[in-house]
């Protein structure tokens, strides 16, 4: 649903601004820039843009192709935050973040992104084109799982590649990507200490990807064990979410608005955590939302608890719902 209601309200947005965008941009080439990727079963993503730098002439068009849920944010050294805190406490989404902003041209001021691509029923490809105007070296960034998801665009007077040799380049540098998280995600295992266990959720910010499960197979346990999950991926937050046999809850609620896009609502259920330190198979228990390593100190990035009864047990991170992100734990 968050997603779906994301990409109704971008189709919309980016309907309006196709004609503008079409009066504006040059007769330049156009350069196509990979974002993002992924296993069929999105196990592992790419976080990354690819290629990372790129280099065009003035005039010319950049066009990002999104093949995972990102956005392409110039920021002109003025990076809004991707989490607002509002009255009472409620945490909501900037609207800046995951809606489109700005012209679609670029000439090293002001504030420009693409947005979050649809997904859910209204997807469709997604892409976003921006024309850079004047030469320059140009930083962006992917706001969702940034700093560590940036690209740059070298903007000269003359561009000495071509777009299909730079577009075979980005598919060779996904593919390997890809294959780093494939080979780590093989080797994965939760470290086991007595009646302790670890499971670390894993990125690679070197490699640029992410793995977006929690273990490979139902990890097996005896009762009074602690397991302990640990944040060991920049790019991702994730939850530790029990259901006690309900549905997973909506990550994100949309609040209509009479004018502009709705404000999106993290929901309360989900950002929070709950105060269980133990569990025996019945009722809610969440970590709330988990923080990146590199996040500031006060935020969380672990969660723990103990298992009191024998007993076969999923559990969800609400993030990555849409992604498969499950786990199971078998209680012996």
């Amino acid at each position: 649903m968050r997603r779906w209601v994301i990409g109704v309200c971008l189709v919309l947005l980016l309907g309006s601004l196709s004609t503008a965008a079409r009066a504006t941009q040059g007769g330049g080439r156009t350069w196509t820039v990979l974002a993002g990727g992924g296993t069929k079963d999105t196990a592992v993503v790419a976080n990354a843009f690819f290629p990372r730098t790129v280099e065009v002439a003035v005039g010319d068009t950049v066009r990002w192709q999104f093949e995972g849920f990102h956005n392409v944010a110039f920021t002109s050294g003025q990076r809004p935050p991707a989490i607002e805190v509002h009255e009472g406490g409620r945490t909501y989404f900037n609207p800046e973040v995951f809606f489109p902003v700005g012209p679609r041209t670029y000439d090293g001021t002001g504030y420009r992104n693409s947005g979050t691509p649809p997904m859910g029923p209204a997807a469709r490809p997604f892409t976003y084109e921006l024309t850079f105007t004047k030469a320059g070296t140009y930083e962006y960034v992917c706001i969702l799982h940034g700093p560590a998801m940036s690209g740059r665009v070298v903007v000269r007077e003359r561009a000495t590649g071509t777009p299909e040799a730079v577009l075979q380049q980005a598919r060779a540098q996904q593919a390997a990507t890809i294959r780093a998280g494939q080979a780590a995600w093989a080797k994965y295992r939760p470290t086991r200490a007595g009646r302790t266990v670890t499971v670390p959720l894993v990125g690679d910010v070197r490699a640029g990807y992410s793995i977006l499960r929690f273990t490979p197979q139902p990890l097996r346990v005896r009762v009074g064990t602690t397991v302990t999950w640990t944040m060991a991926d920049n790019f991702e937050i994730h939850t530790v979410t029990f259901l006690g046999g309900q549905q997973p809850p909506e990550f994100v609620l949309p609040q209509p608005q009479a004018q502009g896009p709705p404000r999106l609502l993290l929901n309360p259920k989900v950002a929070r955590p709950t105060t269980n330190k133990t569990y025996g198979g019945t009722g809610y228990a969440n970590s709330g939302v988990l923080y990146p390593p590199a996040a500031p100190a006060s935020l969380p990035k672990r969660f723990s608890l103990t298992f009191t009864r024998k007993g076969r047990y999923e559990y969800w991170c609400i993030v990555h719902v849409p992604e498969g992100m499950k786990g199971v734990i078998v209680v012996e």
